[in-house]
C-alpha cells in the first residue's frame, strides 16, 4: 500500500484559544514494501504524523491517502475502520494494552471485532504467536504471568493477528535493554522481509535508523525537515547536530578517525560491521 501525504496540517484544540500546530506542509510518499525510520528530536511531529495513518488524528487540513484509502478532515472515524484492521500500530509499552485473561483470547480480540470467525481467529493466533517467537503453550496461560519481554511480544502479535499490510512502529523497544532491544528489532526486520510489510519505524536510536530503514525521514518543528537514504542522511553531521539531533555513534567515530589520521575512511560506517570493514580497507587493503 503506498502512503502519500500531500500539505498536512494538523491543529490540536483547533477553533479555541488552546490551538496549537503540530504539523504543516507535510508532503510525503512512501512506497509499498519499504522500511522507512521517522527521526527527530521530542516534539518535532513524529507520533503526530504516525497517528495519521490509520486515522486516529485526522488532517486539519491536506489529505492522507493509503492504497485506496483517503483521510481527510471530513472523512467519519466510522468510515475508517477497514483501514485500521491494514494498518497495524505498535506504540511505546504495548504490553500496557493487555487486557483478557488468556493469551489466546487477547491475540483474538482484534480478528473477532473486525467480524472473523472464532476458529479462524483461533488459527491467526497460534500463527502470530509463532511469528513473534513464542511457544503454544502458552496460549491457555494468563499474560500477566509471562516476563515483560513476552507480554510484548503477545501485544505485537495481537496486531499482526489482524494481517496488516503496515506496520508503525512507535518506540518499539523502549525500556529493553541492549540484548532485548537488538532481539525486538531484528525480528521486526523478519517480519518486515517475510511479510512483505510496508514498515515505519519511529525511533531515537540513530543506531537502530541506520542499521533497518532503506529511508528516512526528518522531523524538525513540525514538518518535514529532509528526506533520504541513511547514508545520505547521516553524511550531514553538522546539520543533524545543528538541530538537536544525534548521528550513530560510528559515524562519529569515523569522523574523528578521519580527522586524527588525515585520511577517509571508504565506509558509510553506519554499523560497526561497516567500520571494521572501512578500517580494514583503508590500513590492510580489506584483508583481515
Amino acid at each position: 500500500m503506498d502512503i502519500i501525504f500531500e500539505q498536512v496540517e494538523h491543529i490540536y484544540h483547533a477553533n479555541s484559544p488552546f490551538a496549537q500546530r503540530a504539523l504543516y506542509d507535510v508532503d510525503l510518499s512512501i512506497a509499498s514494501g519499504t522500511y522507512i525510520s521517522i527521526i527527530g528530536h521530542t516534539g518535532s511531529g513524529k507520533s503526530t504524523l504516525l497517528q495519521h495513518l490509520n486515522g486516529l488524528l485526522q488532517p486539519t487540513n491536506g489529505t492522507v491517502t493509503i492504497g485506496e484509502y483517503t483521510i481527510t478532515n471530513a472523512k467519519k472515524p466510522k468510515q475508517l475502520k477497514p483501514l485500521r484492521r491494514k494498518v497495524g500500530i505498535v506504540f511505546q509499552f504495548p504490553e500496557h494494552q493487555l487486557f483478557e485473561e488468556t493469551v489466546e483470547k487477547d491475540i483474538c480480540f482484534g480478528p473477532l471485532n473486525f467480524g472473523v470467525p472464532e476458529e479462524e481467529a483461533k488459527k491467526k493466533a497460534k500463527e502470530a504467536l509463532s511469528l513473534v517467537g513464542l511457544p503454544e503453550e502458552i496460549l491457555n496461560q494468563s499474560p500477566f504471568e509471562l516476563s515483560g519481554g513476552q507480554m510484548r511480544r503477545v501485544a505485537i502479535a495481537g496486531i499482526l493477528a489482524m494481517e496488516p499490510d503496515v506496520l508503525v512502529l512507535d518506540e518499539p523497544t523502549a525500556g529493553l535493554d541492549p540484548r532485548g532491544r537488538k532481539e525486538m528489532m531484528e525480528m521486526f526486520a523478519h517480519l518486515h522481509r517475510e511479510k512483505q510489510l510496508t514498515t515505519i519505524l519511529v525511533t531515537h536510536s540513530m543506531e537502530d535508523a541506520a542499521r533497518y530503514a532503506d529511508y528516512l525521514i526528518v522531523m524538525y518543528q513540525g514538518t518535514v525537515w529532509k528526506t533520504g537514504t541513511p547514508q545520505a542522511i547521516f553524511r550531514e553531521v553538522d546539520e543533524l547536530l545543528q538541530i538537536g539531533l544525534d548521528v550513530p555513534e560510528t559515524v562519529l567515530f569515523k569522523r574523528k578517525l578521519e580527522e586524527k589520521i588525515g585520511r577517509e575512511i571508504p565506509s558509510p560506517c553506519l554499523t560497526t560491521e561497516q567500520l571494521i570493514d572501512g578500517i580494514k580497507q583503508l590500513f590492510f587493503g580489506g584483508r583481515p
